[in-house]
C-alpha cells in the first residue's frame, strides 16, 4: 500500500469515525517496574488552575479516572493519584457541527506511596481531541470525554498492559 492510500484511508476513517485523539502525555519519572506490576490506586485528589468547568467537574473527574486506573492498577500496593488539571478547553458545539472541534486536556499526574508519602512517579498528560460534525454529540461531554482520556493516558504511561 502507497504511503498516499495509507494517509486517505486514515483521514477517511477519521471521518467516518468523528473523533481523532492526540497524546501529549510523557513521564518524567516513571513508575519503577515493581510498583507498576503491583500498585493500585486508593485515593484520588484533583487540583486544577482557573479554568472553567461545570461544579460537578471534581467528582465526575475523579469517578472517571478511577475506573478506568481501576481496570489496569490491579496490584496490591496503595497509591494516591494527586492529579492537577492546568488546561481543560471544550469545543464549541456550534462549530463543532459546521466545522469541527477540540477538546485539549493538560496537566500532571504524581502518585504517591501512602505509606511513606513520598512520590514514585511524575507524569505529563496531554490530550487532544479532535471531531468532526458527525461527532458533535460526543464532542459535547468535553469533560467526560477528557476525564476518561485523562485516565487512560496514565495507564497507558505508568501501567502498561502486563506481557
Amino acid at each position: 500500500m502507497t504511503r498516499f492510500a495509507l494517509f486517505a484511508l486514515v483521514i477517511c476513517a477519521a471521518c467516518l469515525s468523528g473523533c481523532v485523539s492526540m497524546s501529549r502525555s510523557s513521564p518524567v519519572q516513571a513508575l519503577p517496574d515493581d510498583w507498576a506490576s503491583n500498585a493500585r490506586i486508593d485515593e484520588i485528589q484533583v487540583t486544577r488552575g482557573d479554568i472553567k468547568v461545570s461544579p460537578q467537574f471534581d467528582e465526575t473527574f475523579k469517578a472517571r479516572v478511577k475506573a478506568k486506573l481501576d481496570a489496569c492498577a490491579t496490584g496490591v500496593r496503595p497509591l494516591r493519584l494527586e492529579a492537577s488539571v492546568s488546561r481543560l478547553d471544550k469545543a464549541n458545539v456550534v462549530m463543532t457541527a459546521v466545522i469541527g472541534g477540540a477538546n485539549v486536556l493538560r496537566g500532571e499526574a504524581r502518585l504517591i506511596d501512602i505509606a511513606t508519602g513520598q512520590a514514585v512517579a511524575t507524569y505529563n498528560v496531554g490530550e487532544t481531541i479532535v471531531g468532526s460534525r458527525v461527532a458533535v454529540f460526543v464532542m459535547a461531554e468535553a469533560e467526560e470525554q477528557l476525564s476518561d482520556a485523562y485516565g487512560d493516558q496514565l495507564c497507558q504511561q505508568a501501567f502498561p498492559a502486563k506481557k
